[in-house]
């Protein structure tokens, strides 16, 4: 994690053959050699995530999304998974401008997603990070009081237009997510390296599970977008307290983290109260408790609070990534 896996890309270049075989197996042709993570870096001015997003749209390239994935993926290497990065208002902007001006001139391509606004892009064109992974999809989220977000998430297959044969297999991947909560495997290798390793984590996503699901559905949600406070705040009422959560936790994810584990935190709370859980519609269970506690540690886990948290999405902001970078380019020149 925070760019530690560039002694990974580093041990493989002097000849390590486990780090070559990890190397060989998981990513593209470019990424086997630092040089070719240095390519797609060089896409950013100064390799710097902030000073790309300071940049106005009519500078970027398709390169340029691509390249922020890449430097999601060195802070926090996933097998599955979705990032969120922080934008300031001007950010924010200069990313919607990039956005909109790519899309008019074909260089991205408008798609239906199965995330957040269920409206997205593809950049998957000349995309070849991780092998298994032939799309990425790009999104801008969040409105108001929650700011807005550049959502990244890499998947098996392109979702093009026709019935291709991609498109069929990415229809199949997302028949298999809706009914287990889990897409199929794109790549074997990449599971099995994230399944013994502390350097990759196997899932990091915004889409909740089935057990998850089941609980907002006792809570009366529906919405894709519920916030893990929301969760909370929802079940300390059905546990029988009337008033809301205090309002240092709302609003900042860390604290709200933080307030949600321990002897006197919300988790333990709700275990205590499980009868009264019941009694109002909830049947909280051993998995709801680790599900609440994955997702606490998730939130104190972040350098900065963030406003909100769907599920298990990793939430970054441009500095937390410039710092990974720096750290990988001790490895990766």
């Amino acid at each position: 994690m925070n760019g530690g896996v560039g002694g990974v890309i580093m041990a493989a270049g002097l000849g390590m053959g486990t780090a070559q075989r990890h190397v060989g197996e998981v990513f593209g042709d470019d990424f086997r050699v630092p040089a070719g993570w240095s390519r797609m870096l060089d896409n950013m001015p100064g390799r710097s995530v902030v000073t790309l997003l300071s940049r106005k749209g009519a500078w970027w390239t398709r390169e340029c999304f691509q390249a922020l994935y890449v430097a999601c993926w060195i802070h926090h290497p996933v097998e599955k998974g979705s990032y969120m990065i922080q934008l300031d208002a001007t950010q924010a902007a200069n990313v919607s401008d990039a956005y909109a001006r790519l899309l008019q001139k074909g260089d991205l391509q408008s798609r239906i997603s199965s995330h957040l606004s269920k409206q997205g892009a593809s950049a998957h064109v000349g995309w070849d990070f991780l092998k298994g992974y032939g799309e990425l999809l790009v999104q801008i989220e969040g409105t108001g009081n929650a700011g807005r977000y550049l959502f990244l998430k890499c998947e098996g297959h392109a979702l093009e237009k026709g019935l291709s044969m991609s498109t069929v297999k990415h229809g199949a991947s997302w028949v298999k997510k809706s009914l287990t909560g889990s897409g199929s495997t794109a790549s074997k290798a990449l599971k099995e390296w994230a399944s013994n390793s502390t350097v990759v984590e196997g899932r990091a996503a915004e889409n909740f599970s089935k057990d998850y699901e089941k609980l907002l559905k006792q809570l009366g949600f529906t919405s894709v977008t519920t916030t893990v406070e929301q969760v909370v705040e929802a079940l300390h009422r059905r546990a029988g307290f009337a008033h809301g959560l205090p309002a240092h936790v709302k609003g900042n994810t860390v604290a709200l983290g933080r307030a949600m584990l321990g002897f006197n935190g919300y988790i333990a709370l709700f275990r205590r109260q499980e009868a009264v859980l019941k009694k109002n519609g909830v049947d909280f269970t051993a998995k709801d408790e680790a599900e609440l506690t994955d997702l606490a540690k998730r939130m104190i886990a972040t350098t900065t609070p963030h406003s909100e948290q769907h599920y298990n999405e990793v939430r970054v902001t441009p500095a937390d990534l410039d710092l990974s970078i720096s750290n990988f380019r001790q490895f990766v020149a």
